[in-house]
């Protein structure tokens, strides 16, 4: 598997899970904290697909 290869499949492990953590948050309970972290994450997927 080549590198790019090795990194999309990173990714999209890293999706799963955030898109798992989505699920499971309690809107009530989110803070702006938690946004912030979760914008960061996807801005750190985003620069690795760059």
């Amino acid at each position: 598997m080549t590198e790019s290869n090795e990194t999309v499949e990173e990714l999209k492990r890293r999706l799963v899970d955030l898109l798992q953590q989505f699920d499971d948050i309690d809107p009530e309970k989110l803070t702006v904290e938690d946004i912030d972290y979760y914008l960061r994450l996807l801005d750190e997927m985003e620069q690795k697909l760059k």
